[in-house]
């Protein structure tokens, strides 16, 4: 598609490209310049249509002297982002990545068709848009259960701002299964997320019982979606299955808003079985390689 320009990160006109994102049908938190910036430290560039018709944001390393386009931590899909009537496609944004990025992998969002040949990745997507009871009676019997007994033990949800305790525990529950997350990458997740909650688009939520912490959710917030990104109980939390209660909360306080809450992470097996249990709605994202 003629129009399509790969601009550096350093000459991207900020506010217009926070209005494409905006103005764009999938307006997801992850693409915004706020986001980027913390979490990639500023390193990424981008193909814009025309005078920000369209966006397509590229994070960007070196690895070995070679120069790869790649998804970041914490940020489940980016890919293309369009005003209406753009006219703008996958095939003419992926085929416009420069040739100077020898790998590339980028997760797609599935708001534009994507190419013939693009694998898919499954997501699951807990609909918030009806009353919390309708929501509620979707759940399934180990899920209610769980429930009852969090209730019954008197668990306690909150909602605060401690986003490096939250981080801190989800490095001890979950951080061996991923070696490849570095401190740099919890750093900047957590620089990114004070940033955006000064602007309301971060939640930490925090489950107790009489004052034990039992676990800690992160979500972020994109105009139609709660995205639950980083989550984990403590050993205390686990054993009273404390995260059916997290996600309860979540469906009860944010019902009927408009929402829906974007589970990530769903493929793999134990953790998309966990999502199952609330009557999540199935989605797929791209996967789009080159050079790999």
């Amino acid at each position: 598609m003629a129009g399509i320009t790969y601009i550096k990160r350093g000459q991207i006109d900020i506010a217009a490209w926070d209005l494409c994102i905006a103005h764009s049908s999938r307006p997801l938190v992850y693409a915004t310049s706020l986001y980027l910036d913390h979490l990639c430290n500023q390193e990424w560039d981008a193909l814009v249509l025309n005078n920000y018709e369209a966006v397509m944001p590229l994070p960007k390393k070196t690895k070995w002297g070679i120069n790869i386009a790649y998804q970041p931590f914490f940020c489940q899909q980016l890919g293309l982002f369009a005003k209406p009537n753009s006219g703008a496609r996958y095939e003419d944004f992926l085929k416009a990545i420069p040739r100077k990025f020898w790998r590339v992998i980028l997760q797609l969002n599935p708001e534009q068709p994507f190419p013939v040949g693009i694998k898919t990745r499954k997501n699951l997507l807990l609909d918030l848009q009806k009353p919390y009871e309708n929501i509620a009676s979707a759940y399934n019997a180990d899920a209610r259960k769980n429930l009852r007994k969090c209730k019954d033990a008197g668990v306690a949800m909150d909602s605060c701002n401690e986003f490096t305790q939250a981080i801190q525990v989800y490095k001890e529950a979950w951080g061996s299964l991923n070696p490849q997350l570095q401190n740099k990458h919890y750093q900047a997740f957590e620089e990114a997320c004070k940033a955006l909650y000064s602007e309301g688009k971060a939640l930490c939520l925090k489950a107790t019982l009489h004052g034990e912490l039992l676990a800690y959710a992160i979500l972020l917030r994109s105009p139609k979606y709660l995205h639950y990104v980083c989550a984990a109980p403590t050993p205390a939390g686990r054993k009273l299955g404390v995260m059916h209660a997290v996600i309860d909360y979540v469906a009860e306080t944010y019902a009927n808003q408009g929402l829906s809450l974007d589970f990530e992470g769903s493929e793999i097996t134990e953790v998309a079985a966990f999502y199952q249990k609330f009557g999540p709605l199935v989605e797929y994202y791209g996967v789009y390689r080159r050079g790999i």
